[in-house]
């Protein structure tokens, strides 16, 4: 499967990852961005992220520091403002049940939740959610509040429970989904079908994300 054309102006994509399984995943992910696109890739966690993916693992194949969980004002920089103009594109990846609610009430209270608060750039919010939770009527809500404030909210997928074994909704979406999303959206630049960088099937990091949990 080719990946679809992707322009962004600068070529600069910012990964937000809240704490649900396949943040764990997100190292594959930022790799093959840079393989197959040639962007300039950076990574956000909030705090219970970092307790499923290595901070040092991610700045080593991005290449650059990682973001959050906290500010760090030592640096001489306001964080949250400097990676939201500085991003052509964000995707929130995965995106929990909890980050989900405050960014639908507008609540920025970690670094995460401000970059995405703050950003012009088109935000794509990629859910990984149990079953439980994607039936409950809160979560709903927020998705169409989400959807409304002009967010591009993907729809979860059919996925393995980390908690049963067995099949379950609310899987987060593979990185090709993603993609076409991104590209069929109008919100960015697309375009065709190919991308520079890398043979899309080699470099296809398999079913990224068909975990069907969400944590917080």
């Amino acid at each position: 499967m080719n990946p679809p054309k992707i322009t962004l102006p600068r070529g600069n994509v910012l990964l937000v990852g809240a704490g649900a399984l396949p943040v764990a995943l997100l190292p594959g992910w930022v790799l093959y961005l840079r393989q197959l696109y040639g962007w300039q890739v950076r990574v956000c966690l909030t705090r219970s992220a970092t307790g499923l993916v290595a901070s040092d693992a991610l700045a080593a194949i991005s290449g650059r520091p990682v973001l959050g969980p906290e500010w760090r004002p030592a640096g001489g920089t306001v964080e949250h403002r400097e990676a939201a103009e500085w991003a052509d594109l964000v995707v929130v990846i995965p995106a929990t049940g909890a980050f989900i609610a405050k960014c639908a009430a507008g609540i920025t209270d970690s670094l995460a939740l401000a970059t995405v608060g703050f950003t012009g750039a088109p935000v794509f919010i990629v859910p990984s959610l149990g079953g439980p939770r994607l039936r409950s009527k809160a979560v709903r809500r927020n998705l169409a509040a989400l959807e409304e404030d002009g967010y591009h909210v993907l729809p979860t997928e059919t996925g393995t429970s980390a908690h049963t074994g067995a099949d379950d909704l609310g899987a987060m979406p593979s990185i090709f989904t993603v993609l076409r999303t991104i590209a069929d959206s109008g919100a960015v630049g697309a375009g065709g079908t190919e991308a520079g960088g890398a043979d899309a099937e080699s470099a296809e990091p398999g079913p990224a994300g068909r975990v069907a949990e969400g944590t917080a």
